[in-house]
């Protein structure tokens, strides 16, 4: 019986906390700033160019375990462009590549929250992100002009289908009404895993200018 009423209290605690402090539910539209990292010694050899911008949206959960530790997840679309220089092989000559790499993205963080400050609350957040990968596009500009160009071609089968990162982010939530607050901050996705399917391999990583509402 003891044992019985062990694994209850285990299994409602967090139900109650998470009925004590109320959830916060709300949508995301936001500015990615995305890059590629090649190693060295590759063949090709490739390097990045510079950032790229792309955008993500979808609908945000923030679940609390009390007032200021809260599990946050998402629900969305992102996608996340990158510029690379690739060298020529015996196949192909020197181009340079933009990648347009699109994903369905569920980041499992920890979020802390602070306490009300004069209608704001201020955040910081810690944890995986990962991603299924839905779209894979990419433009060919080929060094040797007689060479044609290639757009939007379809490179599906060389791109891992699942993405893993860590992040990490902070901003602030700003009281809108009684059940409303917008939320801006930055946040850093650091790809750990190779996002491209063949010998060849790169992680990808971005910026976000985190724009949301809850309500």
């Amino acid at each position: 019986m003891k044992f019985k009423l062990l694994l209850l209290a285990v299994f409602l605690a967090p139900l109650l906390a998470t009925a004590q402090y109320k959830s916060q539910l709300g949508f995301t539209a936001s500015p990615t700033f995305g890059w590629l990292t090649f190693p060295s010694g590759q063949t090709p050899e490739a390097e990045s160019d510079g950032m790229r911008t792309g955008f993500s949206y979808g609908v945000l959960a923030d679940i609390p375990f009390s007032e200021n530790y809260y599990f946050s997840t998402a629900l969305t679309v992102s996608t996340l462009n990158a510029k690379a220089n690739v060298a020529g092989s015996t196949t192909s000559g020197a181009n340079t590549s933009i990648y347009k790499l699109q994903y369905l993205e569920v980041p499992l963080t920890l979020k802390l929250k602070s306490n009300d400050i004069m209608n704001r609350r201020f955040y910081g957040q810690f944890g995986l992100n990962t991603g299924i990968n839905i779209g894979s596009k990419q433009d060919i500009m080929y060094t040797n002009s007689g060479t044609p160009d290639e757009k939007n071609k379809d490179i599906g089968d060389l791109i891992n289908t699942f993405r893993a990162g860590l992040l990490l982010g902070g901003g602030a939530e700003w009281k809108m009404g009684e059940n409303m607050s917008l939320m801006t901050g930055l946040s850093y996705s650091n790809g750990f895993a190779d996002v491209l399917d063949g010998d060849a391999q790169a992680k990808n990583s971005y910026i976000a200018l985190n724009l949301g509402i809850f309500f």
